[in-house]
């Protein structure tokens, strides 16, 4: 995907798409579905995104919900918004994979999750132009299961 109007250099205007194949795509669910079962009543009653049946509307009006009663108890308000630019590419894999294990995810998992991520290549294509490939030291694909 470009990310400028006029594209000039395939290296520097391009935002690169990691595409998994759809078999892996399959299984990445099942061991999404079966750590996040491992997970089941440890994460924070407030965690709404990448969760199912939650989503940034029920944060919206649950963060109302909490704003309208401070607001009728006379105190104050106070938000700060971050939009964390890159967040996707900035994730650092050996944080996640401690948390996991500090939550007790069975290794088994985990190790598949390493394994999912390390390592990872990504390249891009446009049109008959092919960039070099580019392996990753950080970060989650987007567009997958273990994306969020």
């Amino acid at each position: 995907m470009p990310k400028v109007d006029t594209p000039v250099d395939i290296t520097k205007d391009f935002r690169p798409i990691s595409l998994t194949p759809t078999v892996s795509k399959v299984l990445e669910s099942f061991v999404g579905q079966w750590i996040l079962d491992e997970l089941e009543g440890k994460l924070d009653g407030r965690q709404y995104d990448a969760l199912k049946g939650r989503s940034t509307t029920h944060e919206l009006v649950d963060i109302l919900h909490l704003w309208h009663q401070a607001l009728e108890n006379n105190c104050a308000v106070r938000a700060v918004f971050v939009d964390y630019a890159k967040a996707f590419d900035h994730v650092d894999h050996s944080i996640v994979i401690q948390k996991l294990l500090d939550l007790g995810v069975r290794k088994v998992l985990v190790r598949w999750l390493c394994s999912f991520l390390v390592e990872r290549q990504q390249r891009v294509k446009f049109s008959e132009y092919i960039s070099d490939w580019l392996t990753l030291n950080g970060g989650m694909p987007q567009g997958s299961y273990f994306g969020p």
